[in-house]
């Protein structure tokens, strides 16, 4: 017999999305962007407010709090406490900021990240969520399968050109942003499943393509390191 869903559960999750995305919003504008009753919206803040979730402010609006985040940490804790003592070399060996992502479903997260010192520098935001696509990045290491059912890209990247980031065993990103250029390799878990990238973000200024892609050799090199550490963690 198949097991059946909770509904209100679903309800309650779903306002704490919407919540954190809107924050900081009323009930009746909540109500609205998820499209349930008022009366249900208002019990579901009070419950979640009680419980640490979220809380109310003076305009009667409510706002999350960090429970969200204490929870996330311990999914993220064995990766980022392994791959952090080599962001922070890598961001020393470079001085670009190094950030490492999490492939969540069919995006990456930001888990970690270590700021370059220079005055111009790339900034990206821990929880940062980026969708990933059939761009000969990341998506070149992963399954034939697993690819095919991610966004595609005009015009689509050819075979040889994923063929070409897999023997590299980096990629770059360098048409995303008008402002930066990337260069990311991917760790692997103790199955050999793609499962994060560390990242190399710089100012297109003061890196070019060339460039780009002796930052893709380091980041290979730590990527590799990070894959040896976390073996042990649960990634």
């Amino acid at each position: 017999m198949a097991v059946k869903t909770i509904q209100s559960v679903q309800n309650a999750l779903g306002v704490l999305e919407a919540l954190a995305i809107a924050q900081p919003i009323g009930v009746s504008a909540l109500a609205r962007t998820t499209e349930l009753d008022k009366a249900a919206v208002q019990r579901i803040l009070l419950t979640l407010g009680e419980a640490g979730w979220i809380r109310q402010l003076e305009t009667g609006e409510w706002t999350v709090t960090s429970r969200a985040l204490q929870v996330g940490t311990h999914y993220i804790s064995g990766l980022r406490e392994a791959a952090h003592p080599h962001l922070v070399q890598l961001q020393k060996e470079t001085d670009e900021t190094v950030v490492l992502f999490a492939r969540e479903g069919d995006t990456m997260v930001v888990l970690d990240t270590v700021d370059s010192s220079q005055p111009l520098r790339m900034t990206v935001p821990i929880g940062m969520v980026v969708p990933m696509r059939q761009g000969a990045t990341f998506d070149a290491f992963l399954p034939d399968a697993e690819r095919a059912t991610l966004p595609r890209v005009q015009p689509p990247p050819t075979s040889a050109a994923l063929a070409a980031v897999r023997r590299a065993g980096y990629f770059l990103v360098d048409e995303l942003y008008p402002n930066a250029i990337a260069a990311g390799a991917p760790v692997f878990d103790r199955r050999g499943v793609p499962v994060a990238t560390i990242t190399v973000v710089a100012p297109r200024v003061r890196v070019n393509r060339t460039g780009a892609k002796q930052l893709g050799e380091m980041a290979a090199s730590t990527a590799m390191a990070v894959t040896g550490a976390s073996s042990t963690a649960s990634v």
